[in-house]
């Protein structure tokens, strides 16, 4: 770092100033690296365009020698480039999607050739280019992303995009043995998923603070996920990488929570060969095998393809809840030339969990008030109470490059869920007798069946007006989603012991209490430009989104005919407008500070007492940030500063208790730090902190005088920090081992408000001790080239640990220390 550079950081304003002393700080380079000075960045605007001139272009701007066959780049195009980037930065992004690979033979030379084995690189180090960002440096080694699609629906490098964003990619999930959501994003800033052991349905998320419900931060390969949290979950193996977009994204997505959204990004065809076969192992008897195999169909590689498998049968720590899956996933890619391509994806999901909810007192569990709830206690009906879903969901990806240069997209999936649920409950979260021993137990059956739609079609295309580059997006998606689901209570509760607990006993079902039908569509309009001019890069997004809810009660036929109800229909009709404006100014030496502001929308089910249909909620976010991209080493580093705001929150009809009308509202002020490196060929670090500040801001006291003003949201840490090291040796007597070592914090938070007296109690916080460790067999003994043993470990020290329970006094115990070993072939 020169002085000239640390006197510009000195220049930055309070916020830039802390987080570039922490990013410069951390990024250090290697001292084998410290006597060679890092590559300056170049200013580049290269059109897209045919790949052949736009590498002659870059290689007279860059001053480089470009050596590769004319045939090699015959028939493909380049995204273009535009802004300022290092000779290595600007290929890599000249190359994207192309299926070419580079090396640097000389200081000043550049190879480029089509790549020449499976694993990413060649044996003279090319590296390999895939669609989104540079891959292949190894398996061990990539956990750093530097561009995605998630932030603006076009192939952009983070850096450039004025709005926080954190990836997981697939390598670092392997490196940490990911098998789970909640696992993958636990080293992510913004990001708390409650630990649900034996739990059922998709994660529960909370995004800066605010909490995702119906899915409405989950999306799979750029598409919402679903619309209900029991329709589907997460298969963590068939994922290529997890974007996480911070702060609202309504104005590209639509409706969608104000603290961001997640996008799951499955497995692809690749026109490199891969193979691979695992057995797994390890806590809570679970046993796995998992294959992931694809490449050319066929000799010129117009088709390729993918297919991905996994066979689960696993306990958990909660008695009777099992965790049992069957995932099957092909794909197929046809890519008649370079400009068009049609991937399908196909994707068959069968889960088999608890049905138990699992809200635990927090006198036997929180407080040394007694005796221990043991952390296996179910609180349902055995071979009764289940979580059992099936999901088979088919979609494609179609992309078309005109000769103009302009892009077509469109995505499109469509998803059948069939849900066997049935449900058990404490009926409250206090002990049901007065030796404090019993809590009341009920069961409700809800069967459910769903269906969806979704499409989204976009336009992308690049040209200049005088000094001002710009990238225009624009596009047209809507969903249809329709479910039908009946529900039956139980007529008796049962009381189950906490220490001992018997559950010989019956439940007994009268007539359906709830039969109904939802149907949801959507559709909205958008529009987004990406404008530099020099250093300077605007991004302006608006959207137009119209929604229409129907809800039909059929309140079961016989008690139509045995009580005289009728039918009830519901409908909703909301539209919205939503935006982002953002600004970043690129300095040349990698550092981009940047300020944005967004809004998002979210529709509200239910009526109020005079049965007018409910308003979306709204928020809206500040943000301001710094992002560094280092020249002398990958990594990215990242510190923002935010306040999202969120209006039209229910809360207690003054007038008529028992229901509700929207006069509440909820702030969160908050500070976060990322970084990701591969400091060396040999050491990654992750790092990252966030701070939160939530509080309800509006509220109307209920029935028995008690406001939520100036309490803060259930569920709400106001401190996380999390660290991840990874070192592999490559040579002596340790070549091929790999060792990685990680510390999470998670602060502590409070449980959902007591009704009567206003009381908010503290969940303690808490620290995990992660581990990993991986040994290449194949330095072992050279027949075994290609099989691996990797072992890892969560919460090692096996710490007792608790998340609010979804009752005023309850908690749900955390997952306890849990061990995989797994034995991996790939060829």
């Amino acid at each position: 770092m020169d002085v000239e550079r640390a006197r510009a950081a000195r220049r930055m304003n309070w916020l830039g100033s802390a987080a570039v002393a922490l990013v410069l700080g951390a990024a250090l380079p290697a001292p084998a690296r410290a006597q060679s000075a890092p590559p300056a960045a170049i200013s580049f605007n290269i059109p897209a365009q045919d790949l052949g001139t736009a590498l002659t272009a870059f290689a007279d701007k860059a001053g480089l020698r470009l050596l590769f066959p004319s045939d090699l780049v015959a028939g493909r195009r380049s995204v273009g480039l535009s802004g300022a980037y290092t000779p290595e930065a600007a290929i890599s992004r000249l190359l994207q999607g192309t299926g070419l690979v580079y090396r640097f033979t000389r200081g000043n030379t550049v190879t480029i050739s089509a790549p020449a084995a499976a694993g990413g690189a060649d044996a003279g180090g090319a590296i390999a280019l895939g669609a989104i960002e540079v891959t292949g440096l190894g398996d061990d080694q990539q956990i750093v992303a530097l561009a995605t699609s998630a932030g603006t629906k076009t192939n952009t490098p983070i850096i450039d995009i004025p709005q926080s964003i954190s990836v997981v990619t697939r390598q670092e999930m392997d490196q940490r043995g990911v098998q789970d959501f909640n696992a993958a994003v636990a080293y992510t800033p913004g990001v708390r998923v409650v630990d649900y052991p034996g739990g059922q349905g998709m994660p529960d998320i909370y995004l800066r603070g605010f909490r995702a419900i119906d899915q409405a931060a989950y999306y799979r390969d750029g598409l919402r996920s679903g619309f209900n949290a029991y329709d589907s979950d997460i298969e963590t193996y068939g994922l290529e990488r997890i974007d996480v977009v911070k702060g609202p994204a309504s104005a590209l997505y639509g409706a969608g929570v104000p603290g961001g959204i997640v996008d799951a990004i499955t497995k692809r065809p690749t026109a490199i060969p891969l193979h691979e076969i695992e057995l797994l192992g390890g806590s809570f008897d679970r046993l796995q095998g998992a294959f992931d195999i694809g490449g050319p169909a066929t000799s010129d590689g117009t088709w390729l393809y993918r297919l991905t498998g996994l066979f689960r049968d696993s306990g958990t720590q909660i008695d009777f809840s099992p965790d049992n899956r069957i995932y099957f996933a092909p794909a197929v890619t046809y890519q008649p030339n370079a400009q068009t391509s049609l991937t399908i994806l196909a994707n068959y999901q069968k889960t088999e969990k608890g049905g138990s909810e699992q809200s635990l007192p927090m006198a036997n569990t929180v407080f040394d008030l007694g005796p221990k709830i043991s952390p296996s206690l179910y609180l349902g009906a055995p071979g009764l109470t289940n979580w059992n879903v099936e999901n088979t969901s088919l979609g494609y990806e179609f992309k078309h490059e005109f000769d103009t240069g302009w892009r077509f997209q469109q995505n499109a999936r469509y998803i059948h869920s069939d849900i066997n649920f049935n449900s058990a409950w404490g009926s409250d979260a206090t002990l049901a007798v007065v030796d404090g021993q019993y809590i009341n137990v009920g069961v409700q059956l809800r069967p459910k069946t769903s269906d969806s739609f979704l499409m989204d079609n976009r336009l992308t295309g690049t040209f200049n007006t005088g000094p001002l580059g710009h990238e225009v997006l624009v596009g047209v998606d809507g969903g249809y989603y329709n479910a039908t689901e009946t529900r039956t209570n139980s007529t008796n509760y049962n009381a189950i012991s906490i220490f001992t607990p018997n559950y010989n006993f019956a439940y007994d079902f009268g007539l359906p209490w709830s039969d109904t039908q939802s149907k949801l569509m959507q559709i909205g309009a958008y529009a987004q430009d990406q404008i530099t001019l020099g250093n300077w890069l605007l991004t302006v997004s608006a959207r137009q989104d119209w929604v229409r809810n129907e809800e039909f009660n059929f309140n079961s036929r016989t008690l139509l005919a045995d009580f005289g109800f009728t039918d009830e229909e519901a409908v909703a009709t909301d539209s919205a407008f939503t935006g982002r404006v953002g600004l970043g100014y690129k300095f040349d030496n990698g550092i981009m500070p940047y300020a944005s502001y967004s809004t998002s929308f979210q529709p509200v089910a239910g009526t109020d007492f005079e049965g007018n249909s409910f308003k979306p909620t709204t928020g809206e976010q500040y943000e301001a940030g710094i992002k560094y991209e280092p020249a002398n080493f990958r990594g990215l580093f990242t510190a923002s500063v935010f306040q999202i705001t969120q209006q039209n929150v229910l809360t207690n009809d003054p007038i008529n208790f028992g229901y509700s009308v929207q006069d509440g509202a909820v702030r969160v002020r908050g500070f976060e730090l990322e970084g990701k490196a591969n400091i060396t060929s040999n050491f990654d670090v992750i790092a990252s902190y966030t701070y939160l500040d939530a509080e309800v801001t509006q509220d109307n006291p209920n029935e028995f005088g008690t406001s939520k003003v100036g309490t803060v949201p259930s569920g709400v840490p106001q401190n996380a920090a999390a660290l991840w090291a990874y070192y592999t040796f490559r040579d002596g007597a340790l070549n091929g081992l790999g060792l990685g070592g990680g510390v999470r914090y998670i602060g502590s938070s409070y449980a959902v408000m007591e009704t009567v007296s206003g009381l908010q109690v503290s969940v303690p916080g808490y620290t995990l001790v992660d581990a990993a460790l991986r040994y290449d067999l194949g330095v072992l003994d050279r027949r075994l080239k290609g099989a691996t043993l990797s072992i890892s470990g969560t919460n090692l020290f096996d710490t007792d640990y608790y998340t609010p329970g979804f009752y005023w006094n309850s908690v749900i115990y955390g997952t306890r220390r849990t061990v995989y070993g797994t034995l991996a072939y790939r060829w």
